[in-house]
């Protein structure tokens, strides 16, 4: 359970992720060269912890720019991971405080390190070693040591990285923060029955939490049950498209992520615990924000071939859009209009790069001028050019009861072929399915592709588009998606 999760733990985390150089231990006496060792603290925010509060270490060892072509490292006994000691000092730096215990393993005793290899490990210091600090600054350090075996031998340890325990604090940041350790310390521990029950303790008492809500999502996966890890992570959008500042960079990562990889369980097979609380499903009241400031890291992993979500409740019939003549569609007039909300998230069956050319891109409005149709980075593309289909599926922050959608494409028009509106708990709705009537005019343009449904009785978080790429050659792209609705 432990090593599976390792994925997980590296994917998610609350805190920094700031790498501290190489130095050489005094009195040392290594071969020349030395690898470069550099730590990250992991699962916590700005250097700051409680004390008892566990969290992680990143260590990570470079060959050095002076290396030969490779540099090997082969300790008499064990590994480098067994050879690396990761340790809490004084702010002075003259008193070891506490020594964490490492959570990575490797079956291969030799470790090469070259300009393309480097060698990665995580190591936890554990609440109770850490019960007793006392406020105050400390500076945690990461030596690695050979004495015996082939290779590489001498001693190096890594530049520290600075530590301040805090008392105790009632500060929402600091509440969150507290959440996601006692969390991560229960599923290290082999127990993410406990680590969800800690989630979902804040997520029954405010849905809203945002870093939380990101770590469900995550855990969730982890348990194979993509639904669920789909409905933590599109609230964790919405709220973050509220905020008012930049999109999240890594939950749309762990977004995609969570598109990208199909279900290891049916619901009936998925575990209890993966299953959030009620709370998550109630559509976001309008002017709702998100709460819990801590920072979210995740790797940008591209999305490619993934396969289309399964809907939880099934896909419903078609049921009467109507294609919007293109005689109304006027640029100026849909960018300006009031009852209209730009998405604020976006994943897809695949992309053709990242971040450019990726699904993030048709997040918000418009960003491509009306005079400058054609291949454009900051479209969503897919892909794929001419053959098979493909999806993108939007995620808006205000739920409404929609009564159009309207896509903005740059280049190849034409190709969309079934639009859905996707209430919050999962439920599909096919509300068009056809062939697009654009007719490609004698000077290529943006072209917007519409389709006007009667008021939903329902309330519309997402829309999902499905493109025939054989419909008409050339790289497909969508620039921007409206969802024209009333609020509850």
């Amino acid at each position: 359970m432990k090593t599976r999760f390792l994925q997980f733990l590296r994917s998610v985390g609350v805190g920094v992720t700031l790498w501290c150089g190489m130095a050489r231990v005094e009195g040392a006496e290594p071969s020349s060269p030395a690898p470069e060792v550099s730590i990250s603290l992991r699962g916590i925010g700005a250097g700051t912890i409680e004390a008892g509060e566990a969290f992680r270490v990143a260590v990570r060892l470079d060959a050095p720019q002076e290396a030969p072509a490779k540099l090997t490292l082969a300790p008499a006994n064990g590994s480098w991971i067994e050879a690396t000691t990761v340790e809490l000092l004084a702010a002075d730096g003259q008193l070891v405080r506490a020594k964490a215990r490492p959570i990575t393993t490797t079956a291969d005793p030799v470790t090469t390190l070259d300009a393309e290899h480097t060698a990665n490990g995580l190591w936890w210091f554990e609440s109770d070693a850490l019960s007793a600090l006392a406020p105050g600054a400390y500076a945690v350090r990461a030596r690695l040591g050979i004495r015996d075996g082939s290779g590489w031998k001498g001693e190096v340890v890594s530049e520290s990285a600075e530590l301040r325990v805090v008392a105790t604090s009632s500060d929402p940041e600091r509440v969150t923060q507290r959440t996601l350790a006692r969390a991560d310390a229960a599923i290290l521990g082999g127990n993410p029955e406990k680590g969800a029950g800690i989630l979902d303790a804040v997520l029954e008492a405010n849905p809203d939490n945002v870093p939380v809500l990101a770590m469900r999502a995550a855990l969730c996966l982890h348990g194979g049950n993509r639904a669920a890890a789909e409905v933590c992570i599109d609230r964790a959008l919405m709220l973050d498209a509220r905020s008012g500042g930049k999109p999240s960079v890594a939950l749309h990562a762990l977004a995609e992520r969570i598109a990208k990889m199909a279900d290891t369980n049916s619901d009936a097979q998925a575990p209890a615990w993966t299953v959030p609380p009620r709370t998550l499903f109630r559509p976001l009241a309008l002017g709702t924000k998100a709460t819990g400031s801590a920072t979210i890291s995740a790797p940008a992993t591209p999305v490619v071939n993934a396969s289309p979500a399964a809907s939880p409740s099934g896909v419903l019939p078609a049921s009467g859009g109507a294609v919007v003549q293109s005689t109304e569609l006027v640029d100026a007039k849909i960018i300006a209009d009031p009852e209209g909300q730009w998405a604020s998230g976006a994943t897809a069956s695949s992309q053709y790069g990242t971040p450019k050319y990726s699904a993030v891109q048709a997040v918000g409005a418009p960003n491509i001028p009306l005079g400058m149709a054609g291949d454009n980075s900051d479209a969503w593309c897919p892909a794929a050019k001419n053959d098979g289909t493909a999806w993108l599926e939007l995620a808006f922050a205000a739920p409404v009861h929609a009564s159009e959608v309207r896509v903005r494409q740059n280049n190849a028009p034409g190709a969309i072929a079934k639009v859905e509106l996707i209430e919050a708990d999962g439920t599909s709705h096919v509300v068009w399915a056809g062939t697009d009537p654009f007719v490609a005019p004698a000077v290529r343009e943006i072209a917007w592709f519409a389709v006007r449904v009667p008021k939903t009785a329902y309330l519309v978080t997402k829309v999902k588009l499905t493109l025939n790429l054989a419909t008409v050659p050339g790289w497909k792209q969508i620039d921007a998606v409206q969802l024209v609705g009333e609020p509850d």
